[in-house]
């Protein structure tokens, strides 16, 4: 009897490819190139992820920035059973406690065009939640339905798992994969001939399987859709939904494109596509259940001929809810801003500050500066997002952020995450340009204080496997700010600052620090050299930064988003470790972000953000060619809507965008990632503990509100020349806004390019 592609015998279930009409190897229901472009639009649905040495906040709707923020739910929900909105009780209780008021509904609903009567807002509540969306099915589910005390889906998965933490393993196994030197697909091809995982679930004659498939992955992933049958309107919503059940190694195959490609090698991306299309193939013809090529056909009977573009009523309600919930936000964070905007003071100088605390850019860090600017109102604080600009130790990861970094790296200089012993040494005549750059973008470029402290930020120290994603990345480090304040105290590139303009007092030093996020406290390094000449004012400024703490820590207590950071928050000793339900509370560390403001300190000072805002001081007079502006909108606002987003995904959809329970965390290959247990997909975002605790939700999902303080046509600008930036902002996935001093008033870029006046 002929096996499988018409081959000779196999010890399993008859694969009938006939049935399906193959011909030539090609697809007759699909031409040859609008398949290909289908597979290539599914891989290109995917985010990059990359490892926890190097791992940067990443977007997981990335690939979907260039639909519409409403219509990607859909998308999701066919192609994953995934959704985009919180359950609609949780609005419910949002509107009961007043977090979510009449006027807010009011206007989501004009926003959609619907009547904005109580009538209809009132509707809008009674209705449960939407039924589940007819998902497109993978063969390994149809066959779950049909066997459901065996878990074939989970199976796969975990096959496809193991495999790829060995072929990914950075050198960690002491008994590596013998074929990681391959393509992954031809590893896979090796490693899965001689895996006997199959024959314990029944599976026979799946060596021969994969021995006969086609050796490139498009041609094997041709021959799959065409044996499968699988309609060409729906091959790339299929190939879609075949990642995501793999989504976290999918994620972390497609950082691996962009250089892979560019070396002229396969995409990785493609590669994992055609395994788990093979997985697809192997159940199909070798699954001992006669009823499962009925089941899928039915299945395949059942799909829509096409998609509708248009919303679902039930859609159209979760939309609805969720901008109401973001309206209730914006209304406040408007007002404030534009009442500061407004005030007569704001421009006035207060002369020279006793010190300048320089934090790196992190919403937390919020309610801590509000509180050290209330305990010694000399003391000048600034946010900056930029220490991880340092040329010789980081490259930008374009085109995905289109990063514009203050000083250009040079263009041997190591990809994120290099070892620093393989980076290059910077040039001396590179000293000033760097100096210069990290000062113009800080705006600080005259006034020096006599101690600046330049802060990074940290959270707890222990065992925490997605401690690097749950921060901007492992792009800031208590390195960067001693190198960086090594690079300001250096005489001669002060000497060569002074003709650009730029003239450090020699009585000014500048002193690294540290920012620990948990207990709002900070601890000053290198202070040995300035023990003498500034005894006092580091004296002072350490008493400073014990009483903020103390005083952020009771603010956190209060407030109505950031969890408690300790049983006994105000009176807690400095140094004092907090319980180990608060420390999973705020593992992540931009938790409660929602805001992104570029500005002068001015325009938010002695406002209650709530550490909600990740606040990058930008004064644009100073920017005469508004290069720093292009790097704000591409950089730092890009890298906070990224964690906005990397955050929302985690807890609208915690099953498919998060990270499990992190009680159950194993490490994948020391840092490729996290897996519960002893296999599974790749842990893609935050922990549910480090969201989640059992009385409310720890983080409210809202999109990232940025707003800018520049010129309107300055910003159109930088939006003509970013595809990136210009594409969430006119698809919904991140709402900017526009102010200026010289013109009164707040404005929202519509979707249409026009800008709205809000306040």
């Amino acid at each position: 009897m002929d096996g499988f592609l018409g081959a000779s015998r196999v010890d399993g279930p008859r694969c009938v490819v006939g049935d399906h009409g193959w011909t030539d190897g090609v697809p007759v229901t699909c031409g040859e190139s609008a398949w290909r472009v289908a597979v290539r639009k599914a891989c290109d649905r995917l985010a990059p992820a990359w490892t926890q040495d190097a791992s940067v906040a990443v977007n997981p709707y990335f690939g979907l920035r260039h639909v519409d923020f409403e219509k990607a739910g859909p998308i999701l929900a066919r192609v994953a059973g995934s959704t985009l909105t919180m359950p609609r009780r949780y609005y419910r209780e949002q509107i009961a406690c007043g977090r979510v008021t009449r006027g807010d509904m009011a206007e989501a609903l004009k926003a959609h065009g619907l009547p904005s009567d109580e009538k209809s807002a009132a509707s809008l509540l009674a209705h449960d939640d939407a039924p589940p969306v007819q998902r497109l099915p993978l063969v390994s589910h149809i066959l779950q339905r049909i066997d459901p005390d065996t878990p074939w889906a989970a199976f796969c998965v975990e096959r496809i798992s193991q495999f790829a933490a060995a072929y990914f393993d950075p050198g960690q196994a002491s008994w590596p994969l013998p074929w990681r030197d391959e393509p992954l697909y031809d590893a896979w091809r090796d490693f899965a001939r001689l895996d006997a995982s199959p024959r314990t679930m029944g599976l026979k004659g799946v060596a021969d399987i994969v021995g006969r498939l086609p050796r490139q992955p498009l041609k094997s992933i041709e021959l799959v859709l065409k044996t499968l049958a699988v309609p060409s309107a729906h091959i790339t919503d299929y190939c879609h939904a075949a990642l995501l059940d793999i989504g976290g190694w999918a994620t972390r195959a497609q950082e691996t494109r962009q250089g892979r490609a560019a070396d002229g090698g396969r995409a990785d991306i493609e590669d994992l596509l055609a395994i788990r299309l093979a997985w697809e193939l192997i159940v199909f013809c070798a699954a001992p259940k006669p009823r499962l090529k009925a089941a899928w056909q039915a299945a395949l009977s059942a799909l829509p001929s096409t998609h509708s573009a248009r919303m679902t009523p039930d859609a159209q309600i979760d939309s609805v809810l969720q901008t109401a919930l973001e309206l209730g936000y914006r209304r406040r964070i408007v007002a404030d801003l534009a009442a500061c905007g407004e005030r007569p003071d704001r421009l006035g100088s207060q002369g020279r500050a006793a010190v300048q605390v320089v934090f790196c850019m992190n919403n937390r860090a919020e309610v801590f500066r509000r509180a050290l600017e209330t305990i010694a109102p000399q003391t000048q604080t600034l946010g900056f997002g930029g220490f991880c600009g340092l040329a010789y130790a980081h490259a930008p990861f374009d085109p995905f952020m289109e990063a514009f970094w203050p000083v250009t790296p040079p263009a041997h200089a190591s990809r994120p995450g290099a070892d620093a012993e393989q980076a290059s040494v910077i040039p001396d005549a590179d000293h000033s340009a760097m100096a210069s750059g990290f000062l113009r973008v800080m705006s600080l470029t005259d006034g020096f204080a006599r101690l600046v402290l330049l802060i990074d930020h940290s959270r707890l120290p222990g065992y925490k496997p997605h401690a690097a994603e749950s921060s901007i990345g492992r792009w800031t480090s208590e390195m960067d700010v001693r190198t960086v304040a090594a690079l300001l105290n250096d005489r001669a590139v002060r000497t060569r600052l002074a003709p650009e303009g730029i003239v450090i007092p020699a009585d000014t030093s500048f002193v690294p620090a540290r920012y620990d996020s948990t207990h709002d406290e900070v601890v000053l390094f290198d202070t040995g050299p300035w023990e003498a000449t500034h005894a006092w004012d580091l004296r002072a400024t350490r008493a400073a930064l014990e009483e903020a703490s103390r005083h952020a820590r009771a603010e956190r207590v209060c407030a109505p988003v950031s969890p408690v950071c300790a049983a006994d928050p105000v009176s807690a000793p400095v140094g004092a470790r907090m319980p180990q339900s608060a420390q999973a509370a705020v593992e992540s560390e931009f938790i409660g972000n929602a805001a992104f403001i570029a500005a002068p300190r001015a325009r938010t000072k002695g406002v209650a953000l709530d550490g909600r805002a990740f606040l990058h001081d930008y004064e644009w007079r100073r920017d005469t060619d508004f290069r720093i502006l292009r790097y704000l909108m591409t950089a730092p606002m890009m890298a906070a809507h990224w964690m906005n987003m990397r955050y929302y995904a985690s807890v609208v959809d915690p099953k498919r965008f998060g990270g499990g329970h992190k009680a159950l965390h194993d490490r994948v290959g020391g840092c490729i990632g996290a897996w519960e247990g002893a296999g599974g997909d790749r842990d893609n975002g935050f922990s549910i503990p480090s969201l989640f605790d059992s009385r409310r939700g720890a983080h409210e999902p809202l999109r990232l509100n940025a707003f800018v303080e520049a010129p309107r046509a300055r910003v159109d600008e930088v939006l003509a020349r970013h595809e990136i930036v210009h594409s969430v902002v006119e698809h919904g996935w991140l709402f900017l806004f526009q102010m200026d001093s010289e013109a009164p008033g707040l404005f929202l870029r519509a979707r249409d390019g026009r800008w709205e006046q809000v306040s």
